[in-house]
């Protein structure tokens, strides 16, 4: 299937989704493209899709292994976490609603057809090994979207980023690691204006990561596992 062909399932997936009461809502790189115009006039930040990552209710599992199944998409797993799907080459994923403790179940009703911004950033930030897809898919996001504070529906919320790796030393780390690298990347896939401007929004994720006040359980695990990086 073609960008263009998946892009279109994944509305058709969660337009019927929606039909149904069910709480369907796309993530990873379609989600992105459907997020960002700019990927289409970003060479650097294009490249092909063969899969459909969604996001839904543990509880409702059940509900949409049914209504796939109705739209004929051939069902080739099942765990406790992720049903996988798969039609005309594709192979269509759905997870449950946590990453890395931060629990998505409350953010699904604040966009759509894909998850809010700011967890599209945060999931992508939040990977342990940021891959070059994860780097453009986090650059198309900075470059079309404000980072501010607060919830909007065309805005990434830097406090919300800051609040969840406050309380979770790994996912902080890995976030901040991961900004520094991105910023190191930039010249990969902008010209020199935008990668300011780039680089400028993820400044500001770092300002409120840096700024929130830790937990007691994250001021452990950096005592014990970065102590010349300990806050004074």
């Amino acid at each position: 299937m073609t960008n263009e062909q998946l892009i279109a399932r994944a509305r058709e997936l969660v337009n019927a989704a929606t039909e149904k009461n069910l709480k369907l809502r796309v993530w990873g790189g379609i989600a992105v493209s459907l997020a960002c115009a700019s990927i289409e006039t970003h060479p650097n930040l294009q490249r092909a899709y063969d899969a459909l990552d969604f996001v839904a209710p543990l509880g409702e599992f059940d509900a949409l292994s049914a209504l796939l199944t109705a739209r004929g998409l051939i069902a080739k797993s099942r765990t406790p976490a992720q049903l996988v799907f798969e039609k005309d080459g594709a192979e269509i994923r759905i997870a449950t609603l946590d990453f890395r403790g931060v629990g998505l179940g409350s953010r699904l009703g604040l966009a759509a057809p894909t998850l809010p911004l700011t967890d599209l950033l945060l999931m992508t930030l939040g990977r342990a090994t940021l891959t070059e897809q994860d780097a453009q898919d986090a650059v198309a996001l900075l470059l079309d979207h404000r980072v501010t504070r607060g919830e909007t529906d065309d805005q990434i919320d830097r406090d919300y980023i800051a609040k969840h790796a406050a309380r979770n030393w790994a996912l902080f780390t890995t976030i901040y690691d991961n900004t520094v690298l991105l910023e190191q990347s930039l010249e990969n896939f902008l010209d020199p204006e935008e990668q300011q401007l780039v680089w400028r929004r993820i400044e500001l994720v770092q300002e409120d990561l840096d700024r929130e006040p830790k937990s007691f359980g994250w001021m452990v695990n950096q005592f014990l596992r970065r102590p010349s990086e300990v806050p004074r």
